[in-house]
């Protein structure tokens, strides 16, 4: 069976874009909650190691990174009367909400080993549950329409609701629940803040989820059902890693997330000991870094009619690694000594980071549902989950080695942890603080830098796609 093209080529309604888009406040409150939150909470709330406290966001993010294809294919094989996309989107916020809540629960109250296996099941277990909404619903976007702009379109929606879901997840977690001195340091304040961010994420999923079911008939039908799923997932997994432009995007995106898996859970301890801000102040940078991304959002796309979409990736790359690299060698070099100074510097990165991270994601996401045509175009088999699933496990896998590599830093660096940690007023030494500031800022530019250069070697434009396109819509007329 083939997808209803012509409804497909009708230009989706505004409710329709915001019903879906909403759906990316799971993924926002939820990655925030771990990449803000995790490793700090294990460390220095809980006093794990940062080696085994890395090691958790290793094991949890491999082992989720070998359900996304699994997830994938199984979504893109589904039948039901919901369609394939929509019971995993409709349903999986719940489980998703309750496992983040239990995750900063369980492990307050234990120690060394009990502690480290139950952080590991845990954690695992949030990353299954997202994962089994983030495929599908990345696959649902991607199907919703062919148009080359309008996907563009599609993923703004989506990094929209990703500012939303940021701001609300940055009021309530340093505007309110860990507010004052010393309040990331409170274990009780967790329960209630991931409470309400697995309120968000269930909003989030029933008003996606619910909210474009009208709109399922534009989806493709599921392929034959084949004997041997594993098997057969196999040879799927071949035949996506055939296509050249997966393979660029897959490779880049590998490499970037080990420079963000580094980056991200240090960037609490840089905040706190090496920039000396305040939780308030953090909760500032970010409403600022949310305005970046908001302004990003409109100025990509209006830039994506134009442009063609690896230009506009690039380009947010760009300025997300410029943010990245400038700011802590400068504080290093003592150019930046007063606190005025310091909020100054860190405003202008996060709006420059902000405006990046909006450009890089509409623009990678949308050449991700161009490379999804084109695999049907080589292949005559729609592998859109599976697509999205792969560059799922492209990020978890490369994140899951960033986390262990920020954990193994902390211990060789000599950050303290355990009895020391949990002191109200934490020295730490000079040169460990000079480290944390080059190895989170400087450090993981260079790692993303690279990842800029295998970008280069995609192909797929806007002249490219419209060809395969036109083919597409010949190979379904009938005989």
């Amino acid at each position: 069976m083939a997808a209803d093209r012509n409804g497909a080529k009708r230009r989706l309604g505004a409710g329709t874009l915001t019903l879906y888009g909403s759906g990316a406040l799971v993924e926002t409150v939820v990655n925030f909650a771990l990449g803000q939150f995790l490793l700090f909470y294990l460390t220095l709330v809980c006093g794990l190691s940062g080696s085994m406290a890395g090691l958790v966001g290793l094991l949890s993010l491999t082992l989720d990174a070998f359900v996304d294809p699994l997830v994938g294919s199984w979504s893109d094989g589904i039948r039901s009367r919901w369609g394939r996309r929509h019971p995993f989107v409709i349903l999986a916020g719940l489980p998703t909400g309750v496992s983040l809540t239990i995750l900063f629960t369980a492990p307050a109250a234990m120690h060394g080993t009990g502690l480290f296996v139950a952080a590991v099941v845990l954690s695992l277990l949030v990353r299954i549950a997202l994962s089994c909404f983030q495929v599908p619903y990345f696959a649902l976007g991607a199907e919703l329409s062919q148009d080359y702009v309008e996907r563009s379109t599609i993923v703004s929606a989506r990094v929209a609701f990703g500012v939303v879901g940021t701001l609300a997840a940055t009021a309530l977690s340093y505007g309110y629940f860990l507010a004052g001195d010393h309040g990331t340091m409170r274990k009780a304040a967790y329960v209630p803040l991931m409470a309400s961010f697995g309120a968000i994420a269930l909003i989030g999923s029933l008003a996606s989820g619910l909210g474009t079911l009208s709109s399922r008939h534009r989806l493709h039908a599921p392929p034959p059902p084949v004997a041997g799923r594993l098997k057969a997932l196999v040879a799927e997994i071949k035949e996506i890693f055939a296509n050249r432009s997966f393979r660029v995007l897959f490779s880049a995106i590998l490499l970037f997330f080990v420079a963000q898996g580094v980056a991200g859970p240090l960037t609490l301890y840089a905040n706190t000991y090496f920039w000396k801000i305040s939780t308030l102040q953090i909760r500032d940078l970010t409403f600022v870094f949310t305005g970046g991304l908001f302004v990003g959002v409109i100025v990509t796309a209006i830039a994506s009619r134009w442009l063609e979409k690896r230009t506009v990736a690039l380009t947010g790359l760009f300025m997300f690694i410029t943010a990245q690299l400038v700011p802590a060698p400068l504080r290093a070099a003592g150019l930046i000594r007063t606190p005025a100074e310091v909020m100054a510097i860190l405003a202008a990165a996060v709006i420059l980071l902000g405006l990046g991270t909006s450009a890089a994601l509409i623009g990678y996401q949308s050449m991700m549902a161009d490379a999804a045509d084109e695999h049907e175009h080589l292949f005559q088999a729609r592998r859109e989950g599976l697509y999205f699933a792969g560059i799922n496990f492209s990020a978890k896998a490369s994140s899951g080695l960033g986390v262990l590599i920020a954990g193994l830093v902390l211990d060789l660096i000599g950050f303290p942890h355990g009895t020391a940690a949990t002191l109200d007023h934490l020295t730490v030494p000079a040169q460990t603080v000079l480290d944390l500031g080059l190895i989170y800022g400087p450090g993981a530019a260079v790692l993303s830098a690279i990842s800029v250069t295998i970008l280069f070697a995609y192909r797929l434009d806007r002249a490219r796609h419209g060809a395969i396109l036109e083919a597409l819509g010949r190979r379904s007329e009938p005989m």
